[in-house]
């Protein structure tokens, strides 16, 4: 090596370490750390950030939400990344030198709850997939459930529970509670960890959705297929009395998450030839039989962003596998970048499962230049410098 390439290797390396420190911030040991628009909350200690792993751990260090300070997906990831914070769990016990097979211990059902009979039950519930065509939602999807009880004086409650199970889970589990919110009135809010609940217009109905903490109304925590998993989420909610005991559990509403699409044209990153490019996606198993669920293409571009420039609606009967498209939109621009967005949904009714499916990620993609564009452009360049 020469010394000049020796030398430019030193400063290129002096100048990517002061880079490095500079992006990544020094925070005080015990620091709540987020990135804007992402639900994972991070621990920084000796600078290094550690992931707090699910809701539990959250609570179970008594963490909160105002504490987490909100900063750039850049500034997070200049962060060096150690290991997941976990649940705290007691010490291993001693293992014989030959023990007896055993079987996998089944998940422990969770305690019923007390019922106060004389609470009427909930009237109406029903839970929904939230989509957003806003570009910087592209393959997410958010969760609501809204739900009805008498607003009279006489069933007056303050309290409500929501109930949760998970796909292969055999039990349903309280995720979230709300306090004072008075059944007789017609406006309040409540945020407990990740789930937030307001009045949902006409007095009685109260929207609760998964949000990103701290929220405000109207937020949506749309989320990466990545943080869902196959299958079906089963819901209902609870009022509860003052000490705690509940009204009957409403009806079960469900949302049902298939395997997400497999976006296979075009290829994240890559050109395309020609103005008119192809959409080919996978189409899942597990619609319900006899169905035709509503699939949309969408495409935006750096220009027009944060909103679709283009949408197509395509009826898809169950049973299908794939589905192949030629774009038949205006021309696309070269010199644009595009994003593109292919979801799958489908309800019968409100009473019965809201199905989704939605992409693993959104591509964006590029218009490769002709280059008979690219000729005329650099005659163009030369005529211009020649003349002016």
């Amino acid at each position: 090596m020469s010394k000049v390439n020796y030398f430019l290797t030193i400063i290129l390396a002096v100048v990517f370490l002061f880079v490095f420190n500079v992006l990544a911030a020094n925070y005080s040991d015990g620091t709540l750390l987020r990135a804007e628009g992402d639900i994972k909350v991070y621990l920084v200690n000796n600078n290094i950030k550690r992931w707090v792993s699910s809701l539990e751990v959250f609570d179970s260090y008594n963490f909160s939400w105002k504490n987490v300070k909100v900063v750039s997906k850049k500034e997070v990831s200049a962060i060096p990344e150690g290991e997941l914070i976990g649940l705290v769990v007691s010490p291993t016990p001693v293992v014989l030198a030959n023990p007896s097979p055993s079987s996998t211990p089944s998940p422990i059902p969770p305690i019923p709850a007390k019922i106060n009979p004389d609470l009427p039950e909930i009237e109406y519930v029903r839970a929904d997939w939230l989509i957003s065509h806003t570009t910087v939602n592209y393959g997410k999807v958010g969760q609501r459930i809204v739900f009805k009880y008498s607003s009279k004086e006489k069933d007056k409650i303050e309290n409500f529970n929501l109930y949760e199970k998970k796909p292969g889970s055999q039990y349903f589990y309280k995720i979230a509670g709300f306090e004072e919110i008075l059944s007789i009135g017609c406006e309040d809010i409540d945020i407990n960890g990740q789930w937030m609940i307001t009045e949902a217009g006409e007095c009685g109905y109260w929207s609760i959705q998964r949000v990103i903490p701290p929220a405000q109304r109207g937020d949506t925590a749309y989320l990466p297929a990545s943080d869902y998993l196959i299958g079906e989420y089963v819901y209902y909610v609870a009022g509860a009395d003052k000490d705690g005991f509940e009204t009957k559990p409403s009806a079960e509403t469900k949302l049902i998450f298939l395997d997400p699409v497999d976006i296979l044209s075009p290829v994240d990153g890559k050109q395309i030839n020609g103005i008119y490019p192809t959409f080919e996606w996978t189409i899942a198993g597990g619609w319900p039989v006899g169905s035709v669920a509503d699939y949309f293409v969408m495409i935006s571009d750096n220009i027009n962003a944060p909103n679709p420039v283009w949408t197509k609606q395509f009826k898809i009967s169950s049973g299908e596998t794939s589905k192949k498209f030629e774009y038949d939109g205006l021309a696309l621009d070269s010199n644009n970048r595009y994003k593109v967005n292919i979801y799958g949904h489908y309800r019968k009714s409100e009473h019965d499962p809201d199905y989704i499916h939605i992409p693993l990620n959104a591509p964006e993609f590029l218009i490769k230049k002709s280059l008979w564009t690219t000729v005329f452009k650099s005659i163009f360049a030369s005529l211009f410098n020649l003349f002016f």
